[in-house]
């Protein structure tokens, strides 16, 4: 009697395991996703900085030109 216990035992952790296993690739797969744009964001924060950055520089150039 205790073999089958420990065989349905065994089967129950192997499912359960399996079970962990899917949840872990949909995080992981989700956490790929989130570092992708996290990267698309500071790359586009870059950009609009240096733009940000650049119009008051332009003024400064002008300024100083036609002065």
């Amino acid at each position: 009697m205790p073999e089958n216990t420990w065989i349905e035992w065994s089967q129950y952790v192997l499912k359960e395991l399996e079970r962990l296993n899917a949840c872990y690739e949909k995080v992981d797969s989700r956490l790929n996703s989130i570092e992708r744009d996290i990267v698309s964001l500071k790359v586009r924060s870059g950009l609009w900085g240096a733009v940000a950055g650049m119009i008051p520089a332009i003024g400064v150039v002008l300024y100083t030109i036609l002065k």
